[in-house]
């Protein structure tokens, strides 16, 4: 069963496909709703950025990225700086990801390779 939302993303996706499709006018009649749908609405948009700047890190490798993805990576980068320095209560926007792996036992170096010629190797063990 299918959510609403995605119902509706499958929708958009099939309009966006079609030639005769107009973005300008699509985002316009979005732009003139009221503060709380615009506030949802920006939602999706900060969403859809966060998404699509991700794919532009695997595309980017393959050299078959877009303009368009280029432009969510950049866009996305100006949101996380904007998040550092403001404190956005109301919106719901993507979380930057940061990978910091947390050990719970410290690793403890082991030494491999020769054995320096002046030690026992026998007294090693």
């Amino acid at each position: 069963m299918k959510t609403p939302e995605t119902k509706l993303a499958e929708q958009l996706v099939n309009l966006t496909d079609d030639h005769w499709f107009n973005p300008a006018i699509f985002g316009r009649y979005l732009a003139e709703q009221p503060l709380y749908t615009s506030d949802r609405i920006i939602e999706m948009i900060a969403h859809i950025i966060h998404e699509q700047a991700k794919q532009y890190h695997l595309l980017k490798a393959s050299g078959t990225s877009s303009e368009g993805l280029l432009l969510a990576y950049e866009l996305d980068s100006c949101i996380k700086a904007y998040m550092e320095h403001t404190v956005i209560s109301n919106l719901s926007l993507p979380k930057p990801i940061s990978y910091s792996p947390k050990r719970e036992e410290i690793v403890k170096p082991k030494s491999f390779g020769w054995i320096p010629l002046d030690k026992d190797p026998f007294d090693q063990v």
